[in-house]
């Protein structure tokens, strides 16, 4: 199916041709559910960078465990097994697992050490830890350092609970620096590295990364001799593509990573690279750090919008939907073209609206929520019309402002036609029936509670 127009394509792609600089950046953006991933994966397909000699490399937030760990969404990003041409049973980031493993037995040795701490404080002060704030001297204390609802945090009086965390952690021993041997000593027995994982997290983390990739697509330099454990790709893989999809929700960890530590380096690295950042703002809107530290990478900004009228009628007309339907299907779905592909595909297999369709149909429009968003999208879903007098009918008191608020900042589920705030119909409908299927007594419990004046 054809998911975007040729000359957005073509922008993405003359870059990964032939990148401008030595790390070229390009943004793409746009509301959540206009196909930003759709978009990559077909410029991708149309230029093939394996034949163009790049390592493809990719995170995104699909997994919100994962989304305030560090070291989880860099192990997403460099897995142990690469695609061809590079070895299946190389692994190509030792010094990464390096680092990584140095984190995880500090972060441990921390949280025995919070043993009597308040609970919301220790968990607190250990999501910051895994997301690597407190092992970066220059990070300010605040909240939007943190997905603060997937920690599982109240966000009632959130703001004291992490001041009390930050100071917290500065009187614990396992976060010291330690300088009891004098420096050739510290260095022979990694003193030093150990202390850089504590005071430079960022800066030990990047280092170790060139070195790996550096080693992946050009040979390992003279000054890493004694790391040396597997030979590069080879094969014309010489250059990094990086992409990172669904930044807003990776940005509280990666942003300051990706801008103050690793984007530099690679700058002064022997390989050239090219970063794809997906996210529902301009990167220059999202933060001015972009601007201030990278305007000289930027690339190009790719900014999407919901087809047409014209474009969503043809595209169903290609796909050979009857005449009569293709109206009311662009309605439904506005345009917007993840909306008009699972329409396609409930089109193209016999018994739509099966039960397995409409559980699928659910797991794509909530991959990118946490689990208490999940439960707040179901409910609204039951609502005509979603303010804080109805929301007060399925939600209790304390939490109706921050639902609306939530539910105001949700793009890709909100009808953005409707003259109230409302859920895009086709989303509702099909919510709807999966729930009927789902929890039948439920779903009625919450019809009629909804349906309450």
């Amino acid at each position: 199916m054809e998911t975007v127009h040729r000359s957005e394509v073509a922008q993405l792609t003359e870059v990964i041709r032939k990148p401008p600089t030595q790390v070229s950046i390009v943004g793409v953006s746009g509301p959540g559910g206009v196909g930003k991933s759709f978009f990559i994966d077909d410029a991708l397909a149309a230029v093939d960078p394996t034949a163009l000699g790049y390592l493809r490399l990719r995170v995104d937030g699909s997994n919100r465990a994962a989304v305030g760990d560090l070291f989880a969404l860099l192990d997403q990003l460099m897995p142990r097994s690469l695609e061809a041409p590079a070895r299946p049973d190389a692994d190509y980031f030792p010094q990464v697992r390096r680092v990584a493993a140095a984190h995880r037995a500090l972060v441990d040795a921390v949280a025995e050490e919070l043993g009597s701490a308040r609970d919301d404080v220790k968990k607190a002060a250990v999501a910051l830890l895994r997301a690597g704030h407190r092992l970066n001297e220059t990070v300010p204390k605040t909240r939007s350092y943190l997905d603060v609802r997937a920690t599982g945090l109240s966000e009632t009086g959130v703001a004291a609970t992490l001041d009390a965390a930050w100071d917290l952690l500065e009187t614990l021993a396992p976060l010291r620096q330690s300088t009891r041997l004098p420096g050739p000593l510290r260095d022979l027995f990694g003193v030093t590295f150990h202390n850089r994982v504590r005071g430079d997290l960022y800066g030990v983390t990047a280092d170790a990364m060139i070195t790996d990739l550096t080693a992946a697509l050009r040979g390992y330099r003279k000054e890493d001799w004694h790391r040396i454990t597997h030979d590069p790709i080879g094969r014309g893989t010489n250059d990094l593509l990086l992409i990172v999809d669904d930044f807003e929700a990776l940005a509280p960890t990666l942003e300051e990573f990706l801008v103050g530590a690793l984007i530099p380096r690679l700058a002064q690295a022997s390989f050239k690279t090219v970063l794809l950042i997906a996210g529902r703002d301009d990167l220059e809107a999202m933060s001015p750090s972009w601007a201030q530290h990278c305007q000289r990478y930027l690339a190009g900004q790719v900014r999407l919008a919901p087809f047409d009228r014209a474009t969503a009628l043809a595209m169903l007309e290609s796909a050979e939907v009857a005449p009569e339907r293709r109206e009311a299907i662009f309605e439904a779905t506005q345009g917007f073209p993840y909306l008009l592909h699972l329409v396609l595909d409930e089109a193209g297999r016999e018994g739509a609206d099966s039960a397995l369709f409409l559980k699928k149909f659910h797991d794509r429009t909530t991959r990118w929520m946490n689990p208490t968003e999940q439960g707040w999208f179901v409910r609204v879903c039951y609502l005509d019309v979603v303010n804080e007098d109805t929301l007060a009918r399925l939600f209790p008191a304390e939490l109706v402002t921050q639902v609306q608020d939530w539910f105001e900042r949700e793009p890709s589920i909100r009808d953005p036609a409707a003259d109230a705030f409302r859920v895009r119909p086709l989303i509702r409908d099909k919510v709807l029936r999966y729930q009927a299927l789902r929890s039948p007594q439920k779903h009625r419990d919450l019809m009629a509670r909804a349906a309450e004046d």
